[in-house]
């Protein structure tokens, strides 16, 4: 049966990315004011009304360039010269080295010192006093009869060692007498400071009425002699400590326990009491140190139960100047030249103690014996300030040849500021002289 046309249904096109219209606004190139047409006839693109050749960024003249370039090079230039003269004016040298050394060793190698002489190691004696008191349980009462006691200082304005013997008196400005118990040794002075000595007295005769303040001494023993002005002493404490009568007492047990703590701290705070005050140039060994006690009275305590034992410690001790110290245990190591100085880095490894008994009175003594245990490093010393002259205005090349002059350094380095320097400044304050550790 035929079919009308209007029965026909034609089937829908399909849609292609050909068939898809482009819209207006994309169909101006950006940048031109030209069309772009699509024909899907040829599927080609035309363009029309092209537009002009868009023109070159401008570009500044060749001669303009090189002038900026001149003008950046020679601002680099001044630069360079200005530095270079700021750092010459901050020229500097160093020399570190690092001294002959020779570590030495010791096993009960004996030495001996002297108070005085030519030739010989020379020894002082310095001395310390110093009290301390404990409380201890009183026990009863005793009868007691005790004389005061005080410390003075005995003053030696001449200028040779002065002696004076046991039961020396001492008078004070009241007329009341003192008495040293041992013979002691005042030094001599030292240009014009007199020589002095710390010394324990006691009145003659027992009783309150020798307790004084501080007050002048003057040695009876000495009148119609020309020591009688020059020898003469001062109170250092008062004069405390005379008593008759009745107190109270601690049992001999306690009393023996109290007295040896309190000798052990006395000792330990005069120890280091003296090694605190000894000169930086000096050493002092506590082997080579004594400590003498004295039973100082008995006082009353807060407490009536108890009583303060009280203990007066002195302490002698041997004191040695570090360079002569070095050169004498040297002595059979090495072989010193005439002008050579040594040193020793640390003595803590180095033991020093009498010889034999310890004495008992190192004031009267006039020469000792003392043995040496350990290790030690010894360092010879270099004369810095002649180093440092013979460096001025020397070149780095000079260095080897001025060090040949110095035994004393085992080697050396030189540091010259700025990096570009080539000899040492001619000022001595711009040239330092470093001395390195021995490793």
């Amino acid at each position: 049966m035929p079919k009308n046309i209007d029965d026909v249904i034609l089937p829908e096109r399909r849609r292609s990315i050909r068939n898809i219209p482009i819209p207006a606004s994309r169909n101006k190139i950006e940048g031109f004011d030209g069309v772009r047409k699509h024909t899907t006839a040829s599927n080609k693109i035309e363009f029309a009304d092209m537009p002009p050749e868009s023109p070159r960024r401008m570009q500044p003249p060749r001669r303009e360039r090189g002038g900026r370039r001149k003008v950046w090079i020679a601002s680099a230039a001044a630069l360079l010269v200005v530095a270079f003269v700021i750092l010459s004016m901050f020229d500097s040298a160093t020399l570190a080295y690092v001294p002959k050394s020779l570590p030495l060793t010791f096993t009960s190698e004996i030495f001996s010192a002297a108070k005085t002489g030519e030739g010989e190691l020379l020894y002082s004696v310095v001395k310390l006093s110093g009290d301390k008191g404990k409380g201890v349980a009183a026990s009863g009462e005793t009868d007691v009869s005790r004389k005061a006691s005080g410390i003075i200082v005995v003053y030696n304005n001449t200028t040779s060692e002065q002696t004076l013997i046991e039961n020396t008196r001492f008078e004070s400005t009241s007329g009341k007498i003192y008495r040293i118990q041992k013979g002691i040794a005042i030094p001599k002075k030292v240009g014009t400071q007199p020589g002095s000595l710390e010394v324990t007295v006691y009145a003659d005769v027992a009783g309150e009425a020798y307790n004084s303040a501080l007050t002048d001494f003057t040695v009876p023993g000495l009148k119609g002699t020309p020591r009688f002005s020059t020898l003469y002493a001062r109170s250092k404490t008062a004069m405390t400590g005379g008593f008759v009568g009745k107190e109270r007492a601690v049992s001999e047990t306690d009393l023996v326990k109290a007295t040896a703590e309190l000798k052990t701290t006395l000792t330990e705070e005069l120890l280091a009491k003296a090694e605190a005050e000894v000169p930086p140039d000096f050493i002092l060994f506590p082997a080579l140190s004594t400590v003498t006690f004295e039973n100082l009275p008995q006082t009353a305590s807060g407490d009536k139960s108890s009583v303060n034992v009280n203990l007066r410690g002195n302490l002698y001790g041997i004191m040695f100047k570090k360079t002569e110290l070095a050169k004498e245990l040297s002595h059979n190591k090495t072989i010193l030249q005439a002008n050579e100085s040594v040193d020793i880095t640390s003595f803590e490894d180095l033991k020093l103690s009498f010889s034999g008994t310890a004495p008992t009175d190192l004031l009267t003594l006039t020469k000792i014996n003392f043995k040496a245990e350990g290790s030690a490093l010894l360092l010879w010393r270099t004369d810095e300030v002649a180093l440092k002259s013979d460096l001025l205005g020397r070149t780095e090349k000079d260095v080897t040849s001025i060090l040949k002059n110095y035994p004393t350094i085992a080697s050396a380095d030189a540091i010259l500021r700025p990096f570009w320097k080539r000899s040492f400044p001619q000022e001595a304050d711009k040239v330092s002289i470093k001395k390195l550790k021995v490793e």
